[in-house]
């Protein structure tokens, strides 16, 4: 504060000479009255005009200067939320593992009695042994410590990760399943005409059940296999969810992004989800093979290296979910700091 304090008098005092300094050569150099035909005394005249305006505006700007240099700033230390704590903040409960009625899957009222389905939906490309190298990198850093998933859909993709944690032993590492469960703009284009896509859309009160297809899969995944601290959904928009996390201050080390597959909408995701990314962390997703997919990650990587390659570079890379399959994923990795 003292330092604040110090520059609002220095300014202050520069403003006093800066005005001074500018009626001087005001007086002294005024076109009108010198004659000459250099530019020298126009040049002068302007100068002191600047002078003159930029002086009070130093003074004036003195205050608000020293006090925004005082706000509050966003504190690069990483912090990684459990399970609990996000339970809790997202649905105002606390969890209690001996009553199944405080947990917001297990609770699950189900209401359109939905069965559980891993079949019908073939679009989940994310395979254990993929994920387990994500793992692997992470780990030296001392992660995984909290996992972020933006596009979830019917839960294929979070449940395969939970199972690979449980294997590790790795079972209180948080999977926050960030999805508006709406339907994105496939579904309901095509599930009238395409008997594919038909098959795993269904609409009951005017909207698909996108959120309680969810919510039956990991339930029962649960019930059998998974252990209970690790998968919450957050039904809410990818950009609510970043700027939510933001505004809390977590900073998840693994973040699989598999939601808008439209040109730009996969741009903005990845700017505000790299931003709150932990130093060291992954941010990884689907689809490369998707043209829109393919050009926004390539997009945002050369615009953030020719901004940041020095200080703060992205590792991209392209592989396969293994060999000799055909799908085909995009990994960054943000640097350490």
């Amino acid at each position: 504060q003292a330092r604040h304090d110090e520059f609002g008098i220095f300014a202050s005092r520069a403003s006093l000479v800066l005005m001074a300094v500018g009626q001087m050569l005001f007086v002294r150099v005024r076109p009108e009255q010198s004659g000459a035909a250099c530019v020298l005394p126009s040049c002068g005249h302007h100068f002191a005009r600047w002078l003159l305006f930029f002086g009070p505006w130093l003074s004036l700007s003195a205050p608000i200067i020293a006090a925004g240099s005082s706000l509050p700033q966003r504190t690069s230390r990483s912090r990684f939320p459990s399970f609990h704590q996000l339970h809790k903040q997202l649905f105002n409960i606390e969890v209690d593992d001996s009553d199944n009625s405080t947990h917001v899957v297990l609770s699950f009222s189900n209401p359109y009695g939905l069965k559980p389905n891993f079949n019908s939906y073939p679009h989940s490309n994310l395979l254990p042994e993929f994920f387990t190298n994500i793992l692997d990198v992470v780990a030296p850093e001392g992660g995984p410590r909290f996992i972020v998933e933006v596009g979830s859909l019917h839960g294929h993709s979070a449940i395969q990760m939970a199972t690979v944690l449980d294997y590790l032993g790795l079972n209180d590492v948080p999977i926050l399943c960030i999805d508006p469960f709406t339907g994105d703009t496939n579904m309901w284009a095509s599930y009238q005409s395409d008997p594919a896509v038909s098959k795993w859309v269904n609409i009951r009160d005017g909207r698909m059940t996108v959120f309680d297809q969810f919510m039956a899969n990991v339930q029962f995944a649960l019930s059998r296999t998974l252990t209970t601290h690790h998968i919450l959904p957050f039904q809410a928009t990818s950009t609510v969810g970043a700027r939510w996390l933001e505004q809390s201050g977590y900073t998840p080390d693994i973040i699989f992004l598999d939601s808008a597959h439209e040109e730009h909408e996969t741009f903005l995701e990845l700017s505000l989800y790299f931003n709150i990314l932990t130093p060291g962390g992954i941010l990884f997703g689907d689809d490369y093979g998707w043209p829109a997919v393919r050009h926004d990650v390539h997009r945002f990587v050369d615009q953030h290296n020719a901004e940041h390659l020095v200080d703060n570079p992205i590792d991209l890379q392209i592989a396969r979910a293994k060999a000799g399959v055909s799908n085909v994923l995009w990994i960054m990795r943000k640097a350490k700091t």
